[in-house]
């Protein structure tokens, strides 16, 4: 009962006449940046390694890695993470010297630094600022580099860290104290290291990288989990980031982070430039992430300008001297502002509630972020924090700190009548005269509380667009940072240009109704599960949304940011059991790709990618529209690539080689007038461009023992040496390898790991010629040994990753080979 009576004292007599002319549109945005990103005063000849950028009321700050001379972490700070101001050192302890991948959370009003300086076991540091000067505050206690703090909604905290077994995890007793760890499932079948772990809508992601970070096919994956510390299974789309060949390689040691639009996530990782003064040089890049239900990705890795991280509808910092006309003072509270940092109330009347609102009003759907903080020693038992979708005071929100309870407060009330109060318990050593985050996410009826980055709450309530602000009860209180943005749930990327080349998802067409975003002729088909359209969105079993078109000229309508006037292939991933389905794809009014007939893929739920050529788009910001001409179809993403028309090439490697081959792991010659390599353990060649697709490649190969394979490559896409530095994996590679044995002939897929697809037995011999060919259209795949009329192997790639474009080769395993008449043409 006693929580009940203060619960309805908050809020009462709001003013209803009160109303403002609103700061209701999108805030200009600043003109892009590009990859890789150089600041100044970074470590000399050592660049920005393993960068970790985290938010602290409305501020980013950025941390990397130290040159192994030195001492001291570097830290910088930004207000939309493109301008960047260097802050100094945030600490010269001579422990950190070597600090390699220095990350910092905030918990309970202090900092708390994790840091492996020279990967020799970690430390934690400790200060009252993100910017220093921070403490040692215990002794080494191991667990190897790369230390990640997550903090689940509990409170409960994990260390997760690099390990012999890949990425291991231990229980935290609190910011300093750090259990036993335990493996996670997270590993990349070689060393694996600089994870980061964060909570979406129930489920556990990591990132994670792998494997030495001199490599060019250094990389990041992710996987998924239902528990924070074991069970994580590896995506299927990964790698999650991957580049080897061009002006960005070696991509990896990743955080994440809110953008400024406080709804979209950015991935920060480094990219490799070569070996500095000392240690790897490396450089910061930053790319937007996105969200497809349950599904991630990221729109890069990209080297060309992008569009700047979206700000919010409406922000404060409260930097100046006076609180201006755009909040209005609803009670004729205290309101003030202390020293150009905090907005201040401190009226504590115990018959009233003091709230300040912004005149600006959200839109429907909205995410809002809030600071707030007790005055004086916390022994008080009012109320203090947000008010969010305020109406007039009939209707309204508010989620408030309880410091006598130790308790989150949200109360709902429309119409007059509460329509929901709920009470969360708070950490027990929970401080409320330290600054604390509430943030709140407005999904149609769906509403979501945080705390601290702790989701407590969910709540179904009928509440509307409104004002926010903050409000007090028998309290006085400080409050920090305060904005909102009309985007939730990763909805930021649907309105953002999407780097060409790259993948777009079918559900992130653009907002702005029909005629705008989309044509649909049905307007009753809303289903409201992920946007709030008439277009006929489903979900498929893997808890990613897909659309679903059955109408003549129905279309969707995506923003674009192609890096240069080019001719592109595009990969559809469709099903349907039409006979006769047609799409077509425009860039504005221009029709760029003329009728598509789209094959039966035997069923709405039977996924195939199916290519199209040839699409001429035009450099810069864009839109492209997909729309159908006959027809049903399901469309679950576009993924856009250069295409290169293919040229015939041949090699029978007499006294030379013909063409400009690239060697990896080991240096290929010409012996006797055949192609081998130096090395027997394995190895690999390619020829030809990324962008050819639709080929036939054949050559003779005679194996040179019994042990081990020899084939051919096709569809072969960033390669990197397998055996520098020790990593000795002989799978760095996206593509097919059909490959025979003296038992058998194989076709198998390679993505830095390795697939079996199919095999058929056959008894081929040593020191024999025998002419094999690869025959690949689209996602078919043919393979044909000494017989070229008839194939051995018949393969359909139906999986969600499928490989319909790159270069050819040959590789070995374990095989001294020998290869002889290359030819490769056209399909």
């Amino acid at each position: 009962m006693r929580l009940m009576s203060v619960v309805l004292l908050v809020m009462i007599s709001f003013c209803s006449a009160c109303s403002g002319d609103g700061e209701s549109s999108e805030k200009p945005q600043a003109s892009g940046y590009q990859n890789p990103i150089m600041l100044d005063n970074e470590w000399e000849d050592y660049g920005l390694g393993d960068p970790y950028v985290f938010k602290y009321n409305g501020l980013y700050y950025l941390y990397v890695s130290t040159r192994d001379t030195d001492i001291g972490v570097k830290v910088w700070s930004s207000p939309n993470l493109v301008d960047w101001k260097y802050e100094g050192l945030a600490t010269e302890e001579t422990e950190t010297r070597a600090a390699y991948a220095p990350e910092v959370i905030y918990w309970n009003g202090y900092f708390y630094m994790y840091t492996s300086p020279g990967g020799n076991g970690h430390y934690v540091l400790k200060s009252d600022s993100p910017v220093g000067p921070f403490e040692v505050v215990t002794d080494n206690f191991g667990k190897s580099i790369d230390g990640n703090v997550f903090i689940d909604d509990d409170g409960s905290m994990y260390f997760s860290h690099a390990g012999t077994r890949g990425i291991e995890i231990a229980s935290m007793r609190d910011p300093e104290t750090v259990g036993e760890s335990t493996v996670t499932a997270a590993y990349m079948n070689g060393w694996t290291e600089g994870s980061t772990i964060f909570k979406r809508n129930g489920k556990y992601y990591m990132t994670y990288t792998g494997n030495h970070v001199f490599s060019e096919g250094y990389r990041i994956d992710y996987a998924v989990s239902d528990s924070p510390t074991n069970g994580y299974r590896p995506s299927r789309q990964n790698p999650l980031v991957l580049n080897t060949e061009g002006e960005i390689v070696g991509l990896g040691h990743n955080s994440v982070v809110k953008g400024p639009n406080l709804d979209t996530d950015y991935i920060f990782y480094h990219n490799l430039e070569g070996p500095g003064v000392v240690g790897p040089l490396r450089h910061m890049n930053m790319d937007r992430m996105a969200w497809n239900g349950d599904k991630m990705s990221v729109l890069g890795p990209t080297h060309t300008k992008q569009q700047s991280p979206e700000l919010p509808a409406f922000e404060d910092r409260f930097d100046r001297k006076n609180v201006k006309s755009n909040w209005i003072n609803l009670d004729d509270g205290d309101w003030e502002i202390d020293d150009e940092t905090y907005l201040r109330q401190t009226s504590t009347e115990s018959t009233n509630s003091y709230k300040l609102v912004t005149k600006a009003e959200t839109k429907s759907n909205y995410t809002a972020e809030f600071h707030a903080k007790l005055m004086g020693n916390g022994e008080v038992s009012g109320l203090y924090g947000a008010a969010f979708s305020y109406q007039d005071d009939n209707n309204y929100g508010v989620a408030v700190l309880n410091p006598s309870e130790n308790t989150l407060i949200t109360r709902f009330i429309r119409d007059g009548k509460e329509i929901h109060s709920e009470s969360s318990t708070l950490p027990n050593e929970f401080d409320f005269t330290k600054l604390h985050q509430i943030r709140v996410e407005k999904s149609m009826h769906s509403f979501k509380v945080y705390v601290d980055g702790m989701l407590k709450q969910t709540v179904d309530a009928s509440l509307n667009a409104g004002k926010v602000g903050y409000v007090t009860k028998d309290a006085q209180a400080e409050f920090g940072y305060v904005a909102f943005s009309n985007k939730v749930n990763g909805s930021g990327v649907w309105d953002v240009n999407k780097p060409l080349p790259g993948t777009v998802e079918a559900v992130h067409y653009q907002s702005g109704g029909e005629g705008v975003g989309y044509h649909d002729d049905d307007q009753n088909s809303t289903n409201n599960e992920y946007r709030p359209d008439p277009v006929d969105i489903r979900k498929d079993s893997e808890g990613a949304y897909y659309v679903r078109m059955d109408q003549p000229e129905e279309w969707l309508s995506y923003k674009v940011n192609v890096d240069e006037d080019n001719s592109f292939h595009a990969d559809l991933r469709i099903a349907t059991e039409d006979e006769d389905s047609q799409l077509k794809i425009l860039q504005g009014d221009t029709d760029i790709s003329g009728t598509i007939s789209l094959p039966n893929t035997g069923g709405k739920d039977n996924w195939r990618t199916i290519t199209i050529k040839d699409l001429e788009l035009t450099k810069g910001k864009q839109e492209l529209r997909i729309e159908v001409v006959k027809g049903e179809v399901n469309i679950a993403s576009m993924t856009f690539y250069k295409g290169s028309t293919m040229t015939p090439l041949s090699d029978d490697f007499t006294e030379r080689l013909n063409l400009d081959w690239s060697m990896y792991e080991n240096y290929w010659s010409v012996k006797d007038d055949t192609f081998q390599p130096s090395d027997k353990a394995f190895s690999k060649v390619l020829v030809g461009e990324n962008g050819w697709t639709d080929y036939q490649v054949e050559a003779d190969i005679k194996l040179g023992n019994t042990s081990g394979d020899a084939g051919i490559l096709v569809h072969g896409l960033n390669p990197a040496n397998g055996v520098a530095h020790g990593q000795n994996n002989p799978d760095f590679m996206q593509g097919y390898y059909a490959f025979i044995t003296t038992n058998g002939i194989y076709l198998g897929k390679q993505n830095y790991g390795w697939e079996t697809l199919d095999s058929v037995s056959a008894t081929l011999s040593v020191d024999s010629w025998h002419h094999v060919k690869v025959d690949v259209k689209g996602t078919r795949l043919q393979v044909f040994v000494n017989d070229m009329d008839t194939p051995k192997i018949v393969y359909e790639d139906t999986s969600v990753q499928p490989f319909t474009h790159g270069k050819a080769g040959f590789r070995v395993m374990n095989n001294q080979a020998s290869f002889d008449n290359f030819e490769m043409n056209p399909n």
